[in-house]
């Protein structure tokens, strides 16, 4: 709660004072006017019509004071203006002490009945009336000013003994109803206090027990939603503490449970007398979970009624104050998926077979080409028909070496470029045998697709050619170097190169449309690449394949 402002503070104790006092003023000022109006009737009875008893009646000015403040304190309406009532009340009591003591005789016999009834009303003040402490100290000190203006103007000063005598009682009397006020305002300030400070608790208690309940109430909701929602898992469930004692298991592993015959209820048991087809691991997984606080994934393969199943195990820590203190472990049945996963696997594996089946008959009818091609060009001696028939041979066979590959390869979607093109370099260099020319390769291990190796083949059995027929005439000595490597992330370089006798003279590369240059140019766009080829010291062919 918010610290109040000593002025808020200061009137809201004001209010219980006056509040907490109207009981006691009440007796006080019924008990009072009961007392001076039995006294006069006694009096009246007893003495008569003495000087003492007629200055005794002229203390009824006080009656209709005490008889307002009585009414005032029984009607609620007015309460809230009983502290302006009651000083302008005792202003009123300071205008009867000026009036009785300038109207009294200090030779009469009946005199010393003045200073003593001033004395009543001033500690009267002080003990019936519950105003701020200041008030009464401003109201006491006119009643004491209207006393000595009083005695001044009776001319009482001139008995000096009995002017100081009654003028000192009177100041006593001030003087106690100050310490009454004093002490009176005092203990109620403490009580006051204390009843504020209990009142506060009090309503910090009734928060607190609000808040509290509503905690408890969404804790029960929460609870409760926890246990619906693990109920609605198709999958067991059981939560276990550190001692693998069971605290929980929703419906689906209950209804599991009684139907194979255990125990329908399994709280405060042991996970491993309640399911003894757990496995030993199983179990050392869940004491892992509460040391590492980790997830555990692991597997089963049990006979469970009558039937081969497959589980598939969750532990989930379930941590509380920086401490696993629970670990919750979700079974899954996976035999159904696995049945799927196994044909999925086992129609892959004829998938496989197959494909590699289609390109082996590819191989074999590339194969048949060949010798028909072969057989073709035996029967023709002419030369320029069979170098043609050399170079439709030669790019079959490019062809045929990639389904090859991908016969005797494990992985149906990539192609080891490396060794695809050392064997088409292999089956080029024994085409044109007899020659006196060296192949040097630098060859990276470099995976691509059939899309991309079957062009590449294409390209680099066009430009091996190329080098063999016309780099080193009359059977002259010379190298032919093939390198394959990578080139940046994703894409690879491959460079066929000779020290040949290069390009003749005026030989313009851009204008030639022979069918060699024609298949290379279309490959290589195909393959989104590009190529530069140069003739310094023999011929240089650069192909970039950006992305493979």
């Amino acid at each position: 709660m918010e610290q109040q402002s000593r002025k808020e503070l200061d009137k809201e104790f004001q209010e219980f004072y006056l509040s907490s006092s109207i009981p006691s003023m009440k007796v006080g000022l019924s008990v009072t006017l009961l007392l001076f109006v039995a006294y006069a009737i006694m009096n009246q009875s007893l003495f008569g019509n003495l000087p003492e008893q007629r200055y005794f009646l002229r203390f009824g000015l006080i009656v209709p004071s005490l008889l307002i403040s009585l009414v005032v304190l029984f009607l609620k309406p007015l309460r809230k203006q009983l502290s302006l009532i009651f000083i302008i009340i005792n202003l009123f009591s300071c205008a009867a002490i000026f009036y009785v003591g300038v109207t009294s005789d200090i030779t009469s016999r009946g005199y010393n009945y003045f200073y003593a009834w001033v004395m009543l009303i001033m500690i009267g003040m002080h003990t019936f009336y519950r105003i701020r402490f200041w008030d009464l100290i401003i109201l006491n000190a006119l009643q004491l000013l209207a006393y000595i203006l009083a005695s001044f103007i009776n001319r009482s000063y001139t008995l000096p003994n009995l002017f100081f005598n009654h003028l000192f009682f009177v100041v006593s009397v001030t003087s106690l109803g100050f310490f009454i006020s004093y002490i009176f305002q005092n203990l109620n300030w403490k009580n006051f206090l204390h009843q504020k400070a209990l009142t506060d608790n009090y309503h910090k208690l009734i928060i607190e027990i609000k808040d509290r309940k509503e905690a408890e109430e969404e804790l029960v909701r929460s609870e409760r939603q926890y246990h619906e929602a693990l109920d609605s898992f198709p999958d067991w469930v059981v939560v276990v503490d550190r001692d693998l004692k069971i605290i929980m298991v929703n419906s689906t592993l209950k209804h599991t449970a009684r139907e194979a015959g255990f125990a329908s209820d399994l709280s405060n048991l042991n996970v491993n007398d309640s399911f003894p087809f757990i496995s030993d691991k199983e179990i050392e997984d869940i004491r892992s979970v509460f040391n590492t606080g980790r997830i555990s994934i692991g597997e089963m393969d049990l006979e469970f009624n009558g039937q081969r199943v497959f589980l598939e195990t969750r532990k989930i820590p379930m941590v509380r104050n920086n401490r696993v203190e629970q670990v919750m472990v979700v079974t899954r049945d996976r035999s159904k998926e696995k049945e799927v996963e196994a044909l999925k696997l086992r129609n892959a594996e004829t998938k496989e077979i197959m494909l590699k089946e289609i390109h082996h008959r590819v191989k074999n009818n590339l194969a048949i080409v060949i010798s028909l091609l072969g057989m073709q060009g035996r029967k023709n001696p002419d030369p320029d028909f069979q170098r043609v028939i050399r170079d439709i041979e030669l790019r079959i066979r490019s062809m045929a070496l990639i389904h090859e590959h991908l016969y005797r390869s494990e992985n149906l979607d990539k192609i080891p470029l490396s060794n695809y093109i050392l064997s088409l370099a292999s089956i080029i260099s024994g085409t044109f045998s007899g020659h006196n020319i060296r192949l040097v390769t630098r060859l990276e291990d470099i995976l691509a697709n059939i899309e991309t190796a079957l062009p590449l083949g294409l390209i680099t059995n066009e430009l091996l050619t190329n080098s063999f027929k016309y780099a080193f005439p009359f059977n002259e000595k010379g190298v032919i170097t093939l390198t394959l490597e990578k080139y940046d992330i994703k894409g690879f370089k491959l460079v066929i190169s000779d020290n040949g006798v290069g390009f003749p003279p005026g030989f313009d590369l851009q204008n030639q449309d022979s069918l060699g240059m024609f298949i290379i140019k279309l490959l290589v766009e195909q393959l989104d690449g590009n190529i530069n080829i140069t003739s310094e010291g023999g011929v240089s062919a650069s192909i970039i394949i950006p992305n493979i």
